[in-house]
């Protein structure tokens, strides 16, 4: 098999969908010989922020001189970010060797796209040699793959109501859910919630004998927002728990981290002609951060590109974005789960707010930057923004990643666009 074989083999598992339960990945994990147990972890759970954290935190573990992993997830460019050594994805031939090992085993398990996913990061990682492993959680946390991992601490950034077939219908049961993952006597780091969250961590301290923290937020942060700067304080507070160093080193590798840090998709202004500020803003969490922040740095309404799946919260989005974009260029995500732009452009129209549907991500961009002028933004689900940043970089609309940024890796290993793996699921 070569990569592009194997990429296709692992993205056509998640038409089976999510499963219930933790017997398929224990198989896996122990037929991959536990590789686990060779490395610290730190969870990272929550609704909003889990991705910007574990990037943070994963930066300040390797300033602090540690050999550090990585596992995120979804991805925005490309399948091997999930799993970055010291923030170098996997190597292409890595994900086929692990796949031509264990694809009888996850075959006769019936392992899920995120469970395969799960365990190929934590073999990849033990046979990299890593001492600290920052791993984001799916969609959950008590039944989530990740949970494997057994962290000596669990990082908790807040909830929102998503997912609620999955995790529950309140915040308080999707809070139950995701803060579970932390293991009996570790530490869990969270602010203050809301007092029916609040509870819930509470009786979850009580009964998992765990040591919690309330972080302060950091006076600054590498990426823009106000919450940027509680993510920062998570992660700042996470590394003082988990290693041995003072303060003083702590704040050293942070502040060594803000002047590298760059984490794409995340309120990512990019420079061209005109500019494109691609965020990952799929809920009405995140949607409202971004108009926040829409609303300090530029004149209202801006023109945007947007696409959502759909199951998140869509309509709700729709009234938060009101007097905040025009014109909306709506356009369909590629997954399977995908809201059609006509949907999203109807519920729209249906708030008063004129939209104009485009399918194809990349006719929707041609027709968003012919009716900007200085700024366009894009945003919504990842299997947009992503395929729109992609796509942007392609045809010199913007301009490319700088030396060193971790999506420089993906231009650097191809020649010509049809060479490019495309994110087709």
């Amino acid at each position: 098999m070569n990569y592009s074989d194997v990429e296709k083999y692992l993205f056509g598992r998640r038409k089976m969908g999510m499963k219930f339960g933790l017997d398929r990945v224990i198989k896996l994990m122990k037929d991959a010989g536990d590789p686990q147990e060779n490395f610290r972890t730190v969870h990272i759970v929550g609704t909003n922020g889990k991705g910007s954290t574990t990037a943070l935190l994963s930066e300040i573990f390797r300033n602090l001189g540690f050999r550090t992993g990585r596992i995120t997830s979804p991805h925005l460019l490309h399948y091997r970010e999930r799993t970055a050594v010291d923030g170098i994805w996997i190597p292409e031939e890595e994900v086929v060797k692990f796949v031509e090992l264990f694809r009888d085993r996850i075959e006769e398990y019936c392992a899920t796209f995120f469970e395969i996913t799960t365990v190929m990061s934590a073999w990849h990682l033990m046979n990299s040699g890593v001492d600290l492993v920052v791993a984001e959680a799916g969609l959950g946390g008590r039944l989530d793959a990740t949970r494997l991992l057994s962290g000596e601490c669990t990082v908790f950034t807040g909830v929102e109501i998503e997912h609620r077939r999955i995790l529950g219908s309140t915040e308080a049961a999707i809070a139950a859910e995701k803060v579970a993952i932390a293991k009996e006597g570790s530490a869990l780091i969270a602010y203050i919630q809301k007092p029916e969250v609040e509870r819930v961590i509470t009786r979850v301290v009580s009964e998992g004998n765990l040591h919690r923290m309330i972080p302060e937020p950091a006076g600054k942060a590498p990426l823009p927002g106000e919450h940027q700067k509680r993510n920062a304080g998570l992660a700042i507070a996470a590394a003082l728990e988990i290693t041995e160093n003072d303060e003083v080193s702590v704040m050293r590798a942070f502040e060594e981290a803000c002047s590298t840090f760059k984490w794409a998709g995340r309120i990512d202004l990019r420079s061209g002609s005109p500019s494109i500020l691609f965020d990952v803003a799929h809920n009405p969490g995140s949607i409202a951060l971004l108009v926040k922040h829409l609303k300090s740095r530029y004149r209202i309404p801006v023109p945007v590109v947007i696409g959502c799946l759909e199951d998140k919260f869509w309509r709700e989005m729709t009234l938060q974005l009101r007097g905040i974009f025009n014109p909306v260029i709506t356009t369909t995500p590629l997954n399977e789960r995908s809201l059609p732009a006509r949907t999203l452009a109807a519920e729209f129209r249906k708030n008063g707010v004129e939209a104009i549907p485009e399918d194809d991500i990349g006719a929707a961009m041609e027709k968003g930057r012919s009716l900007a002028s200085d700024i366009l933004i894009v945003t919504g689900s990842f299997f947009v923004v992503g395929e729109a940043m992609r796509q942007a970089w392609e045809k010199g609309w913007i301009t490319m990643p700088a030396e060193g940024e971790e999506p420089r890796q993906l231009f650097d290993q191809v020649t010509n666009v049809d060479s490019h793996p495309r994110i087709d699921v």
